[in-house]
Protein backbone atom coordinates (compact mmCIF):
# COMPACT_ATOMS: atom_id res chain seq x y z
CA UNK A 1 0.00 0.00 0.00
CA UNK A 2 1.51 3.60 -0.93
CA UNK A 3 0.78 6.39 1.40
CA UNK A 4 2.09 9.40 -0.15
CA UNK A 5 0.01 12.50 2.37
CA UNK A 6 -3.23 12.86 3.43
CA UNK A 7 -6.68 12.57 2.08
CA UNK A 8 -9.37 14.44 3.26
CA UNK A 9 -12.68 13.24 2.19
CA UNK A 10 -15.72 15.25 2.46
CA UNK A 11 -18.85 13.57 2.53
CA UNK A 12 -22.04 16.10 2.67
CA UNK A 13 -25.24 14.33 4.44
CA UNK A 14 -29.07 15.25 4.24
CA UNK A 15 -31.49 12.32 4.87
CA UNK A 16 -29.88 9.50 3.57
CA UNK A 17 -29.86 7.58 6.77
CA UNK A 18 -30.98 4.46 4.66
CA UNK A 19 -27.49 4.56 2.65
CA UNK A 20 -25.19 6.23 5.13
CA UNK A 21 -23.87 3.62 7.12
CA UNK A 22 -23.24 1.52 4.13
CA UNK A 23 -21.40 4.48 2.18
CA UNK A 24 -19.13 5.38 5.84
CA UNK A 25 -18.56 1.67 6.19
CA UNK A 26 -16.90 1.81 2.12
CA UNK A 27 -14.59 4.76 3.24
CA UNK A 28 -13.22 3.53 6.57
CA UNK A 29 -12.58 0.34 4.73
CA UNK A 30 -10.10 1.87 1.94
CA UNK A 31 -7.11 -0.28 2.17
CA UNK A 32 -5.56 3.96 1.86
CA UNK A 33 -5.07 5.17 5.87
CA UNK A 34 -3.77 7.95 6.02
CA UNK A 35 -7.38 9.67 5.55
CA UNK A 36 -9.68 11.89 7.64
CA UNK A 37 -13.35 11.59 6.93
CA UNK A 38 -15.11 15.27 7.10
CA UNK A 39 -18.76 14.37 7.62
CA UNK A 40 -21.09 17.86 7.27
CA UNK A 41 -24.59 17.45 8.43
CA UNK A 42 -26.57 19.64 6.54
CA UNK A 43 -29.19 19.86 9.13
CA UNK A 44 -30.59 16.24 8.77
CA UNK A 45 -33.69 15.44 10.71
CA UNK A 46 -33.65 11.58 10.26
CA UNK A 47 -31.05 9.28 11.98
CA UNK A 48 -28.20 10.79 9.92
CA UNK A 49 -26.42 12.60 12.36
CA UNK A 50 -26.76 9.93 15.16
CA UNK A 51 -25.26 7.45 12.44
CA UNK A 52 -22.56 10.19 12.06
CA UNK A 53 -21.67 10.33 15.38
CA UNK A 54 -21.73 6.60 15.55
CA UNK A 55 -18.69 6.68 13.37
CA UNK A 56 -17.32 9.85 14.78
CA UNK A 57 -17.05 7.75 18.22
CA UNK A 58 -16.00 4.47 16.85
CA UNK A 59 -13.25 5.55 14.20
CA UNK A 60 -10.49 8.41 14.94
CA UNK A 61 -10.31 9.71 11.53
CA UNK A 62 -14.41 10.05 11.22
CA UNK A 63 -15.17 14.03 11.94
CA UNK A 64 -18.79 15.55 11.98
CA UNK A 65 -19.48 19.11 11.47
CA UNK A 66 -23.22 19.71 12.09
CA UNK A 67 -24.97 22.97 10.27
CA UNK A 68 -28.38 24.62 9.43
CA UNK A 69 -29.65 22.89 5.74
CA UNK A 70 -28.09 25.00 3.20
CA UNK A 71 -27.62 22.58 0.20
CA UNK A 72 -24.74 20.32 -0.98
CA UNK A 73 -22.36 23.58 -2.53
CA UNK A 74 -22.76 25.08 1.28
CA UNK A 75 -22.02 21.45 2.89
CA UNK A 76 -18.72 20.97 0.46
CA UNK A 77 -17.77 24.36 1.03
CA UNK A 78 -17.41 23.62 4.88
CA UNK A 79 -15.82 20.42 4.43
CA UNK A 80 -13.35 22.37 2.08
CA UNK A 81 -13.35 24.94 4.71
CA UNK A 82 -12.09 22.53 7.73
CA UNK A 83 -9.70 20.00 5.53
CA UNK A 84 -6.21 19.38 6.20
CA UNK A 85 -5.21 16.55 3.73
CA UNK A 86 -2.97 17.31 0.70
CA UNK A 87 -5.52 15.96 -1.41
CA UNK A 88 -9.21 16.31 -1.79
CA UNK A 89 -11.82 13.83 -2.06
CA UNK A 90 -15.85 13.70 -2.36
CA UNK A 91 -18.38 11.54 -1.85
CA UNK A 92 -21.97 11.85 -1.95
CA UNK A 93 -23.35 10.15 1.33
CA UNK A 94 -26.13 7.79 -0.57
CA UNK A 95 -23.22 6.32 -2.57
CA UNK A 96 -20.31 3.78 -1.55
CA UNK A 97 -16.74 3.38 -2.57
CA UNK A 98 -14.37 0.12 -4.02
CA UNK A 99 -12.09 -0.51 -1.25
CA UNK A 100 -8.87 0.65 -3.46
CA UNK A 101 -10.68 3.89 -4.69
CA UNK A 102 -8.41 6.10 -2.59
CA UNK A 103 -5.36 4.12 -3.01
CA UNK A 104 -5.63 4.35 -7.29
CA UNK A 105 -6.40 7.50 -7.17
CA UNK A 106 -3.18 8.74 -5.33
CA UNK A 107 -1.31 6.19 -7.20
CA UNK A 108 -2.24 8.02 -10.48
CA UNK A 109 -1.50 11.74 -8.95
CA UNK A 110 2.18 10.06 -7.61
CA UNK A 111 2.92 8.67 -11.42
CA UNK A 112 4.38 11.81 -12.10
CA UNK A 113 4.30 15.27 -10.50
CA UNK A 114 2.52 17.12 -12.95
CA UNK A 115 -0.50 15.19 -12.09
CA UNK A 116 -2.69 17.31 -9.96
CA UNK A 117 -6.31 15.53 -10.85
CA UNK A 118 -6.82 11.89 -10.84
CA UNK A 119 -10.19 10.15 -11.70
CA UNK A 120 -11.55 6.57 -11.70
CA UNK A 121 -14.86 5.10 -14.04
CA UNK A 122 -18.33 4.74 -11.89
CA UNK A 123 -20.92 2.47 -11.96
CA UNK A 124 -24.61 3.62 -11.65
CA UNK A 125 -26.70 1.15 -9.18
CA UNK A 126 -30.38 1.58 -7.60
CA UNK A 127 -31.31 1.08 -4.59
CA UNK A 128 -32.02 -3.15 -4.15
CA UNK A 129 -28.79 -3.31 -6.24
CA UNK A 130 -26.59 -5.69 -4.95
CA UNK A 131 -22.42 -4.22 -5.39
CA UNK A 132 -19.75 -6.11 -4.24
CA UNK A 133 -16.87 -3.26 -3.52
CA UNK A 134 -13.57 -5.68 -2.56
CA UNK A 135 -13.94 -6.94 -6.67
CA UNK A 136 -10.75 -6.66 -8.33
CA UNK A 137 -10.95 -4.55 -11.66
CA UNK A 138 -8.29 -4.38 -14.04
CA UNK A 139 -7.02 -0.97 -15.28
CA UNK A 140 -6.86 -1.66 -18.78
CA UNK A 141 -7.13 2.11 -20.19
CA UNK A 142 -5.66 5.13 -18.74
CA UNK A 143 -5.96 8.37 -20.12
CA UNK A 144 -4.57 12.01 -19.52
CA UNK A 145 -5.09 14.86 -20.58
CA UNK A 146 -3.85 18.40 -20.56
CA UNK A 147 -6.75 21.28 -18.70
CA UNK A 148 -7.76 22.60 -22.24
CA UNK A 149 -8.36 19.28 -23.24
CA UNK A 150 -10.03 18.41 -20.33
CA UNK A 151 -12.41 21.16 -20.23
CA UNK A 152 -13.34 20.59 -23.84
CA UNK A 153 -13.97 16.77 -22.93
CA UNK A 154 -15.54 17.93 -20.56
CA UNK A 155 -18.51 20.10 -22.57
CA UNK A 156 -18.81 17.68 -25.36
CA UNK A 157 -19.51 14.93 -22.42
CA UNK A 158 -18.74 12.38 -24.45
CA UNK A 159 -15.36 11.03 -22.49
CA UNK A 160 -14.27 9.84 -19.22
CA UNK A 161 -14.37 13.06 -17.37
CA UNK A 162 -17.93 13.99 -15.99
CA UNK A 163 -18.47 16.85 -14.17
CA UNK A 164 -19.26 15.07 -10.87
CA UNK A 165 -16.66 15.97 -8.31
CA UNK A 166 -16.95 12.30 -6.64
CA UNK A 167 -15.06 9.91 -8.56
CA UNK A 168 -12.37 11.76 -8.49
CA UNK A 169 -8.82 13.24 -6.56
CA UNK A 170 -7.76 17.07 -6.23
CA UNK A 171 -4.50 18.30 -5.41
CA UNK A 172 -5.20 20.89 -2.43
CA UNK A 173 -3.19 23.19 -4.72
CA UNK A 174 -4.90 23.22 -7.48
CA UNK A 175 -8.65 23.75 -5.89
CA UNK A 176 -7.58 26.35 -3.37
CA UNK A 177 -9.52 29.00 -2.94
CA UNK A 178 -12.29 27.94 -5.20
CA UNK A 179 -15.33 27.06 -3.56
CA UNK A 180 -19.20 25.53 -4.84
CA UNK A 181 -21.33 28.45 -5.85
CA UNK A 182 -23.91 28.25 -3.38
CA UNK A 183 -27.72 28.63 -3.68
CA UNK A 184 -28.05 26.87 -7.09
CA UNK A 185 -27.91 23.20 -8.62
CA UNK A 186 -25.96 21.72 -11.11
CA UNK A 187 -22.73 23.70 -8.97
CA UNK A 188 -20.93 20.45 -9.85
CA UNK A 189 -20.44 21.90 -13.51
CA UNK A 190 -19.52 25.36 -13.03
CA UNK A 191 -17.37 24.42 -10.26
CA UNK A 192 -15.41 22.41 -12.58
CA UNK A 193 -15.10 24.27 -15.00
CA UNK A 194 -13.69 26.75 -13.01
CA UNK A 195 -10.91 24.78 -11.18
CA UNK A 196 -10.09 23.20 -15.06
CA UNK A 197 -10.03 27.29 -16.39
CA UNK A 198 -7.55 27.93 -13.22
CA UNK A 199 -5.34 25.01 -13.34
CA UNK A 200 -1.76 25.74 -14.48
CA UNK A 201 -1.54 24.77 -18.28
CA UNK A 202 1.30 22.16 -17.14
CA UNK A 203 -0.23 20.54 -15.08
CA UNK A 204 -2.60 16.63 -16.34
CA UNK A 205 -5.28 15.18 -15.17
CA UNK A 206 -5.14 11.23 -15.26
CA UNK A 207 -7.79 9.29 -15.59
CA UNK A 208 -8.22 5.07 -15.61
CA UNK A 209 -11.50 3.19 -16.53
CA UNK A 210 -11.68 1.10 -13.32
CA UNK A 211 -14.82 1.39 -12.06
CA UNK A 212 -14.25 2.14 -8.40
CA UNK A 213 -16.53 4.71 -7.57
CA UNK A 214 -20.52 3.54 -7.13
CA UNK A 215 -23.49 6.22 -8.03
CA UNK A 216 -26.90 5.63 -6.30
CA UNK A 217 -29.37 6.87 -8.57
CA UNK A 218 -32.56 7.08 -6.42
CA UNK A 219 -35.98 7.69 -7.28
CA UNK A 220 -37.18 11.01 -6.30
CA UNK A 221 -33.85 12.33 -5.95
CA UNK A 222 -33.28 16.23 -6.69
CA UNK A 223 -31.76 15.17 -10.17
CA UNK A 224 -34.21 13.47 -10.55
CA UNK A 225 -37.56 15.28 -10.17
CA UNK A 226 -38.23 18.86 -12.44
CA UNK A 227 -38.51 22.00 -10.01
CA UNK A 228 -37.68 25.63 -11.40
CA UNK A 229 -34.21 24.83 -10.07
CA UNK A 230 -33.41 22.80 -12.97
CA UNK A 231 -33.15 25.89 -14.85
CA UNK A 232 -29.77 26.73 -13.34
CA UNK A 233 -28.25 24.62 -15.82
CA UNK A 234 -29.63 27.04 -18.47
CA UNK A 235 -27.17 30.30 -16.91
CA UNK A 236 -24.15 28.01 -15.89
CA UNK A 237 -23.92 27.14 -19.54
CA UNK A 238 -24.72 30.53 -20.55
CA UNK A 239 -21.76 31.94 -18.69
CA UNK A 240 -19.32 29.47 -20.15
CA UNK A 241 -19.96 30.38 -23.44
CA UNK A 242 -19.74 34.06 -22.56
CA UNK A 243 -16.33 33.23 -21.18
CA UNK A 244 -15.65 30.72 -23.92
CA UNK A 245 -16.09 33.55 -26.58
CA UNK A 246 -14.25 35.86 -25.00
CA UNK A 247 -10.97 33.46 -24.57
CA UNK A 248 -11.00 33.45 -27.90
CA UNK A 249 -10.35 29.90 -28.46
CA UNK A 250 -12.81 28.66 -31.12
CA UNK A 251 -12.43 25.23 -29.91
CA UNK A 252 -13.55 25.77 -26.81
CA UNK A 253 -16.09 28.23 -27.88
CA UNK A 254 -17.34 25.00 -30.18
CA UNK A 255 -17.29 22.92 -27.17
CA UNK A 256 -19.31 25.94 -24.82
CA UNK A 257 -22.00 26.01 -27.83
CA UNK A 258 -22.58 22.44 -27.62
CA UNK A 259 -22.92 22.50 -23.77
CA UNK A 260 -25.42 24.72 -23.73
CA UNK A 261 -27.32 23.19 -27.05
CA UNK A 262 -27.08 19.87 -24.57
CA UNK A 263 -28.49 22.03 -21.94
CA UNK A 264 -31.20 23.88 -23.54
CA UNK A 265 -32.56 20.13 -25.23
CA UNK A 266 -33.15 18.63 -21.58
CA UNK A 267 -34.43 21.53 -20.23
CA UNK A 268 -36.89 22.51 -23.55
CA UNK A 269 -38.01 18.10 -22.74
CA UNK A 270 -39.07 18.32 -19.71
CA UNK A 271 -40.32 21.95 -19.63
CA UNK A 272 -43.01 20.52 -22.70
CA UNK A 273 -43.84 17.36 -20.62
CA UNK A 274 -44.14 19.46 -16.98
CA UNK A 275 -46.73 22.38 -19.59
CA UNK A 276 -48.67 19.35 -20.93
CA UNK A 277 -49.21 17.45 -17.21
CA UNK A 278 -50.06 20.31 -15.70
CA UNK A 279 -52.98 21.43 -18.09
CA UNK A 280 -54.28 18.04 -18.18
CA UNK A 281 -54.48 18.17 -14.24
CA UNK A 282 -55.90 21.64 -15.30
CA UNK A 283 -53.44 23.54 -12.99
CA UNK A 284 -51.87 26.24 -14.96
CA UNK A 285 -50.45 28.15 -11.69
CA UNK A 286 -47.02 26.55 -11.61
CA UNK A 287 -46.82 25.90 -15.72
CA UNK A 288 -47.79 29.76 -16.92
CA UNK A 289 -44.53 31.07 -15.71
CA UNK A 290 -42.63 27.94 -17.55
CA UNK A 291 -43.72 29.45 -21.45
CA UNK A 292 -41.70 31.72 -22.08
CA UNK A 293 -38.76 30.02 -21.05
CA UNK A 294 -39.65 27.11 -23.05
CA UNK A 295 -39.83 29.77 -26.10
CA UNK A 296 -36.34 30.70 -25.19
CA UNK A 297 -35.00 27.42 -25.29
CA UNK A 298 -36.41 26.48 -28.32
CA UNK A 299 -34.85 29.69 -29.63
CA UNK A 300 -31.46 28.51 -28.48
CA UNK A 301 -32.04 24.92 -30.18
CA UNK A 302 -32.53 26.51 -33.64
CA UNK A 303 -29.31 29.35 -33.09
CA UNK A 304 -27.01 26.12 -31.86
CA UNK A 305 -27.91 23.08 -33.54
CA UNK A 306 -26.51 23.47 -37.13
CA UNK A 307 -22.88 24.43 -35.14
CA UNK A 308 -23.27 21.48 -33.61
CA UNK A 309 -24.10 18.76 -36.41
CA UNK A 310 -21.52 19.63 -38.20
CA UNK A 311 -19.13 19.23 -35.84
CA UNK A 312 -17.40 15.71 -35.52
CA UNK A 313 -16.73 16.52 -31.54
CA UNK A 314 -20.55 16.16 -30.44
CA UNK A 315 -21.84 13.34 -29.46
CA UNK A 316 -24.40 10.96 -30.99
CA UNK A 317 -26.88 11.63 -28.58
CA UNK A 318 -26.89 15.48 -29.27
CA UNK A 319 -26.43 15.32 -33.01
CA UNK A 320 -30.04 12.56 -33.02
CA UNK A 321 -31.55 15.23 -31.08
CA UNK A 322 -30.71 17.79 -33.45
CA UNK A 323 -32.12 16.26 -36.14
CA UNK A 324 -35.34 15.86 -34.36
CA UNK A 325 -35.82 19.34 -33.53
CA UNK A 326 -36.14 19.90 -37.64
CA UNK A 327 -39.45 18.20 -37.35
CA UNK A 328 -40.48 21.20 -35.12
CA UNK A 329 -41.08 22.33 -31.46
CA UNK A 330 -43.91 20.44 -30.72
CA UNK A 331 -43.08 16.94 -32.31
CA UNK A 332 -39.34 17.42 -30.52
CA UNK A 333 -41.40 17.73 -27.84
CA UNK A 334 -43.46 15.03 -27.80
CA UNK A 335 -41.15 12.35 -28.72
CA UNK A 336 -38.07 13.81 -26.59
CA UNK A 337 -40.23 13.92 -23.50
CA UNK A 338 -41.31 9.85 -24.14
CA UNK A 339 -37.37 9.04 -24.37
CA UNK A 340 -36.57 10.56 -21.20
CA UNK A 341 -39.32 8.61 -19.63
CA UNK A 342 -38.69 5.72 -21.17
CA UNK A 343 -34.83 6.24 -19.75
CA UNK A 344 -35.98 6.69 -16.34
CA UNK A 345 -37.66 3.57 -16.05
Amino acid sequence: MIDSGMVSVIIPVWNVEQFLDACLESVALQTYNNIEVIMVDDGSTDRSTEICRSWEKKDGRFILIRKDNEGPSTARNVGLDNAKGDYIAFVDGDDIIHVEYIETLVGIVKRKKVYSISGVDYIRFGDFDIITTAHKWDMTEFHHYLPEDALRKLLYQNDFICSAPWGKLFSREVIEGIRFKEGIIYEDLEWMVRVLEKMPKYKRIGLCNAPLYYYRKRNGSLMETFSGHRLDVLDITRDIEDKAIASADLRLVKAARDRRLSANFDIYMQLWKYIRQSKAEKDDTDSCGYNNQLVSCWTQIKRLRMGSLINPNVRRKNKLGILLSFWGPTVCGWVGSRIISILKK
